[in-house]
């Protein structure tokens, strides 16, 4: 099993929230070759089954925690699998740059961060939880250009000139979505077909963020108009899929499910973004089934069901 070891990385007492079963049979023996256990040594492996709160930010379903008797200690590690998808070129060695990578998935799981790497033969994407999408090629650097630009741009313009802030937000929201699709959608190993198509994903995700404009700050300031056209069914009925399977969705989910009249609702710049993050999906159809405004709380059709 090709798995990362995240060392003291979980409280060996347990997190409140989130749900542990036990591992028993012949897996035991590949865990504990991952975690290079002596014959002698006693050690339980619990299975991460589901989790909430702030817990489910920091662990996935399936991660392993590695209790050892041996040992006193206040953390335990974990393993986590591998979920890394990566398309390699016919014209270079990988193994160059593998150390490289690892460097950054330590820092993105350390600091709890999403890391980017832009360079002339690869290019990686880093969630905080460790999972990576790397393409190496010749001119790597032009890989997802309009969004990568945004964040590391390699065209240095005016010293006093910085990228506008709902650019960078932008850019960040394409990136997260395309992320997104190939880490849970994706099966299979990535070809040359894969990345190039992905190439109009991005441009899609980062003109849709750009149309909501210099919306910045907390809490629900942009005003979300939901069509009730019966073509976009479907996409919220996926959204409501993955409310009832338990994974974690925004607030605007769980309302319209609640609500499935509404007609409008104020949401965050977060919960516009999770939407948007949507976009690549089938079901989303034309230019969506959502459109933003800016929220005004004072407004005089304003009311009440936005709290």
């Amino acid at each position: 099993m090709e798995c990362m070891v995240l060392s003291q990385f979980f409280p060996s007492n347990g997190i409140d929230g989130v749900v542990e079963e036990p591992i028993y049979g012949s897996e035991i023996d590949e865990l504990r070759d991952a975690v290079d256990a002596q014959y002698s040594e006693e050690i339980f492996f619990h299975r991460l089954v589901r989790s909430k709160g702030r817990a489910n930010d920091w662990f996935l379903p399936g991660d392993v925690v590695c209790r050892r008797l041996s040992l006193d200690e206040e953390r335990s590690d974990v393993l986590r699998k591998l979920q890394d998808k990566i398309f390699v070129s016919s014209s270079h060695d990988w193994s160059l740059y593998e150390d490289e990578l690892e460097t950054m998935r330590t820092e993105a799981i350390e600091y709890h961060q999403w890391k980017i790497h832009r360079g002339d033969v690869w290019c990686a994407i880093i969630d905080p939880q460790g999972r990576a999408l790397v393409v190496v090629r010749t001119h790597a650097n032009k890989q997802w250009r309009k969004a990568m630009e945004q964040i590391v741009p390699r065209m240095v313009g005016s010293k006093n000139a910085a990228t506008p802030h709902h650019r960078v937000s932008a850019a960040w929201c394409a990136l997260k979505a395309l992320h997104r699709f190939f880490i849970h959608e994706h099966t299979g190993t990535l070809s040359a077909g894969d990345v190039d198509g992905s190439e109009y994903l991005v441009r899609q995700v980062y003109n849709h963020r750009l149309d909501i404009g210099q919306f910045s700050g907390s809490g629900r300031i942009i005003k979300m108009y939901k069509y009730r056209n019966k073509l976009f069914d479907p996409f919220w009925r996926r959204c409501f899929d993955l409310l009832e399977s338990g994974e974690q969705v925004p607030f605007v989910v769980r309302h319209i499910y609640r609500h499935p009249c509404t007609r409008w609702v104020a949401i965050s710049v977060d919960d516009a973004e999770w939407l948007l993050s949507c976009s690549w999906w089938s079901e989303w159809k034309k230019l969506g089934p959502i459109r933003f405004d800016k929220f005004k709380k004072e407004a005089w059709d304003a009311n009440h069901s936005w709290h």
